[in-house]
């Protein structure tokens, strides 16, 4: 269920489909429907196809979900109970989330009760989908405005470093393909194809991100990426 909100950069079926081609089976094969064919039965990815009309129906679902102003989904950040500065920035960047039109990446940091850290990079719009399908795993964003609830990092966020054992974790998200330029992490959003630093260091692509830090009673200090999501060319 996580890819499907891949389906969302998709106006048609066939377009989807041929996401999982490549242009050289044109070439061998020819026959656009067998190439279809064998995308259907799951031999050129290890995802699940949908079919025809799973497709278009979860991508209704999908469309409805991260538009608020039709639907009926109450925004997490109506239920800030507090005015922590990182969870108030959290709340103000939440709707244009959802509505794919700002993609924040949250940076934190957390001492855990052994006395060592743990960080990590979440991509809130994926965090927040997921929070509204209920799926396994997902961050209760409601209890984290609440404050009853702290934000962490998990194993399964873009990425996760564990300090004490030295485990580090990348997941790309249904936004983000995680990306090495040197020994810096980068993340490539996938709606548009710019690449996203996450450091300090000058870049021929520091224009595509925000950088803000935050400090707050709360979670010390975070670090948000607002990246302005642009439509692809």
């Amino acid at each position: 269920m996580r890819g499907d909100f891949n389906l969302l950069n998709f106006e048609t079926y066939a377009e989807y489909l041929e996401s999982f081609t490549r242009p050289e089976e044109y070439r061998y094969l020819g026959n656009k429907k067998v190439i279809n064919s064998l995308v259907k039965l799951g031999y050129r990815t290890n995802a699940t196809i949908h079919e025809e009309d799973d497709f278009y129906r979860l991508k209704k679902h999908l469309t409805e979900l991260i538009n608020p102003k039709t639907t009926s989904v109450k925004l997490f950040g109506s239920y800030l109970t507090s005015d922590d500065p990182v969870l108030v920035a959290l709340a103000e960047r939440e709707e244009r989330n959802l509505q794919k039109k700002l993609s924040t990446i949250i940076f934190l940091q957390v001492r855990q009760r052994s006395g060592f850290d743990i960080s990590g990079y979440i991509d809130y719009a994926d965090s927040l989908l997921a929070a509204n399908l209920h799926m396994v795993g997902c961050t209760n964003w409601k209890a984290v405005f609440e404050g009853r609830i702290m934000l962490r990092p998990k194993r399964s966020h873009l990425s996760f470093f564990d300090w004490h054992s030295g485990t580090i974790c990348y997941n790309p998200s249904n936004n983000y393909a995680i990306m090495h330029h040197g020994a810096s992490l980068m993340f490539q959003h996938l709606g548009d194809h710019k690449f996203i630093p996450v450091t300090n260091a000058d870049s021929w692509h520091k224009d595509n991100v925000k950088r803000t830090s935050i400090r707050s009673p709360m979670y010390n200090c975070i670090v948000l990426y607002d990246h302005v999501v642009r439509k692809a060319s």
